[in-house]
C-alpha cells in the first residue's frame, strides 16, 4: 500500500545520491593526486617525512570527505524536492482556508467522512513514523530524529575532531617520526571512524524500521492535510465537471442557432 511519505523513491534518491557522491569524489581524486605527486618530485623534505601509506592516505582522504560531503547533501536536497512534489499554487491558496473549515466542522462529521478520518489517520500510523503523546518531542527523541536525518552530519561532527585528537596524541611521543605518527593516525583514526559509522548506520537503520518520532499534534496535522487535500480534489472535480457541462451547453447553444440560422434562410 502506497504510504503518506513516499518511501518506495528512497532507493532510487539514495542511489542517485551515491553516484553524485561518486562523481564528485572521483574529480577530487584527480587535484590531490596532482598535488601529492607533485610534492613527491619536487620536495625531499616531504619525501623524507612521508612513507608510501602517509602518502596514500593524504591522496585519498580527501576525495573521501568529498565524496560524504556532496553525497549527504545531493541525498538532503532530493528528499526535500521529492517531499515537496505533487503541490501548486491552488493548493498553497487553499490550503489555510479549508484548513479552519475543517478545524470548525470537525465535531460535526457525518459517518462518511469520520470513517474517511479513521482510514487517515490509520494511513499515517502505518507511514513510518512513531507517535508521541503530546504536543512536544523529547530531547532523545528529537537527537534520534536528527540522528536517523543526518548521519554523516554526525559523523563529521565526531569523526574529525576525533583523528585530530589521536594526532595530538601521538605528536607527543618524539620518539616517532612524523610519517610514523601520519601512519599511526591514520590506523587509529581509520579503525575509530569505522567504528563510528557502523554504530551511527546501525542507528539510523533501526530509525528508519522504528519509524520517525512525530508528535500528536503533527499525526493530527498530516490527517487534516489529507483531509483537506481530498477536499481540494473533490471541489476541482467538480469544478472541472461543471466547466464541461459549461462547455457542452455553449455547444448545443451555438448548434441550434446554427440550424435555426439554416432554417430561415431556406425560407
Amino acid at each position: 500500500m502506497t504510504t503518506y511519505t513516499p518511501q518506495d523513491k528512497q532507493e532510487d534518491v539514495s542511489a542517485s545520491a551515491f553516484l553524485h557522491g561518486a562523481f564528485y569524489g572521483a574529480m577530487a581524486l584527480v587535484p590531490s593526486t596532482l598535488v601529492v605527486g607533485g610534492l613527491m618530485k619536487t620536495s625531499p623534505r616531504f619525501l623524507k617525512a612521508t612513507n608510501f601509506q602517509s602518502r596514500t592516505a593524504l591522496a585519498i582522504m580527501p576525495p573521501l570527505f568529498v565524496f560524504g560531503l556532496t553525497s549527504e547533501k545531493k541525498l538532503e536536497h532530493d528528499m526535500k524536492q521529492m517531499a515537496a512534489e505533487g503541490t501548486d499554487a491552488w493548493v498553497k491558496q487553499q490550503e489555510a482556508e479549508q484548513h479552519k473549515k475543517l478545524k470548525d466542522s470537525i465535531h460535526s462529521l457525518s459517518a462518511e467522512q469520520a470513517e474517511m478520518m479513521e482510514l487517515y489517520k490509520d494511513e499515517v500510523e502505518h507511514s513510518g513514523v512513531r507517535i508521541v503523546p503530546g504536543d512536544t518531542l523529547s530531547i532523545p527523541q528529537r537527537v534520534a530524529n536528527y540522528w536517523q536525518a543526518n548521519p554523516f552530519k554526525i559523523l563529521a561532527a565526531i569523526g574529525i575532531p576525533g583523528v585530530f585528537y589521536i594526532f595530538k596524541g601521538k605528536a607527543g611521543q618524539e620518539h616517532l617520526q612524523l610519517q610514523s605518527k601520519i601512519m599511526h593516525t591514520r590506523v587509529y583514526g581509520q579503525f575509530a571512524v569505522i567504528g563510528m559509522l557502523l554504530s551511527l548506520m546501525g542507528f539510523k537503520q533501526y530509525m528508519d524500521t522504528e519509524g520517525t518520532f512525530i508528535t500528536e499534534r503533527e499525526a493530527q496535522e498530516k490527517v487534516e492535510a489529507m483531509a483537506i487535500k481530498r477536499e481540494q480534489l473533490l471541489k476541482r472535480i467538480e469544478f472541472n465537471k461543471k466547466l464541461d457541462e459549461d462547455r457542452r451547453e455553449l455547444i448545443r447553444k451555438a448548434h441550434d442557432d446554427d440550424v435555426a440560422h439554416n432554417l430561415q434562410a431556406k425560407v
